[in-house]
């Protein structure tokens, strides 16, 4: 027993470290923040980005761990909002920014307002292009065994499909109605409300989470609370300076500030549920892995497009649409392609390896390939794949039931 307990307190010194050390490095952030000096201005958007990284880790970690004392779909829903802050941090910035930009230029489109959709594409195809084949991937080598996803995930799939289809809507006709995000953040609400209402199975928690789980009730509820203000505080004192330190570097240096925003501004955010997922898929539990990675997919599908319309026309003071030029209209038209192609191989069913392996291809040519025109017909190709994989789909539907007959 004495064995047991020795190994048992040497196991909770790791956590402990990992929890202090992404402390330490979210604090610098705040640091850096109020005194820019300390650092050259190159290194200020690594500062910042990984602050943001660190208290999105944190922050996962104490709204998983505080599902153990959760009961009401109220809480639910806090807890899930909670864990998508970060993201939301940096597209409020972007979008109540840009809405200024676009008054003060007499509604003329302003770069400040590519920077929002920017944001919003990068985050969605990060999770659909990247986050979700590693997580296949790993799920696929590692435990070799036939998921489910559809079943599991139908309203999450429907969520996504909206979402999909609003992005093509709005790309073709430039603009973003203010009604079309009001749709979408009530979609949310509904999803929300829908998923609380599900019965809960006993929560499993591993790695960081799990030692803040097994903590005495009152010290855990305790301590969940004060890392979710932290990381919350953290977050919202560093998302600012963080997109500000992006366009600065971007255009001191001649790097293009949309391709920054897009990508190194998601990554920061996103990063953490692709690590937590990760961990899942790793330890064998495939469907929770999975629905990680699509529950924030319905969520920025529909939230975060949705917020980005509603904040935009919040910061010009009138009831007002958000503005897409040719580029941003492709990146609507690129993001939901992915979107689509992923649900309909879900939708298909039959899991190869080469199906995560061709999503990632894809998402890495989109990062070399910049030209618009050219990134217009690989957002068609995508879509051809995808109505391949449809095709199967409704094929498949109609043959079993012959065969049953």
């Amino acid at each position: 027993m004495q064995n047991k307990m020795v190994n048992n307190k040497i196991i909770q010194y790791k956590p402990i470290s990992i929890i202090t050390i992404n402390l330490i490095i979210a604090i610098v952030g705040i640091i850096v923040k109020s005194q820019h000096s300390l650092l050259p201005e190159i290194l200020l958007p690594i500062a910042y980005g990984c602050s943001i990284f660190s208290a999105a880790l944190i922050i996962s970690w104490a709204a998983e761990s505080s599902e153990r004392d959760i009961s009401g779909s109220f809480v639910i829903a806090i807890i899930a909002l909670i864990a998508v802050l970060p993201e939301y941090a940096i597209e409020t910035v972007l979008a109540y920014t840009a809405g200024q930009s676009y008054k003060l230029n007499n509604f003329v489109f302003t770069n400040r307002v590519g920077y929002v959709s920017a944001n919003v594409t990068g985050a969605n195809r990060l999770l659909a292009g990247l986050g979700w084949p590693l997580i296949m991937l790993i799920n696929m080598l590692k435990n070799n065994q036939s998921l489910n996803i559809k079943n599991n995930n139908k309203l999450e799939l429907l969520v996504l499909g909206i979402g999909a289809i609003s992005m093509i809507i709005v790309s073709i006709i430039k603009f973003q109605p203010i009604f079309i995000s009001f749709i979408l953040i009530i979609i949310y609400l509904i999803y929300l409300f829908i998923t609380s209402k599900k019965e809960s199975t006993e929560s499993e928690f591993i790695g960081t989470s799990e030692y803040l789980a097994n903590l005495p009730k009152l010290t855990r509820i305790t301590t969940n609370i004060l890392l979710i203000i932290f990381s919350a505080v953290t977050i919202f004192i560093v998302s600012h300076p963080f997109v500000e330190s992006l366009i600065h570097i971007g255009g001191k240096f001649g790097i293009d500030e949309y391709y920054l925003i897009q990508w190194l501004a998601p990554l920061a955010s996103e990063s953490p549920e692709i690590i937590i997922a990760s961990l899942f898929a790793m330890k064998g539990r495939s469907l929770e892995s999975i629905s990680i990675i699509l529950s924030s997919q319905a969520n920025q599908m529909s939230l975060l497009i949705g917020s980005m319309g509603a904040i935009f026309s919040f910061a010009t003071s009138s009831l007002i649409s958000f503005p897409l030029n040719d580029t941003q209209g492709v990146e609507f038209l690129l993001t939901s392609a992915f979107a689509l192609l992923q649900i309909s191989m879900i939708l298909w069913g039959k899991f190869k390896l080469q199906m995560p392996v061709l999503l990632l291809i894809i998402f890495f040519v989109q990062l070399i390939i910049t030209d618009t025109s050219i990134r217009a017909y690989l957002s068609i190709a995508i879509y051809m794949f995808a109505l391949i994989y449809l095709i199967l789909f409704i094929t498949k539907n109609k043959i079993q039931p012959i065969k049953k007959q």
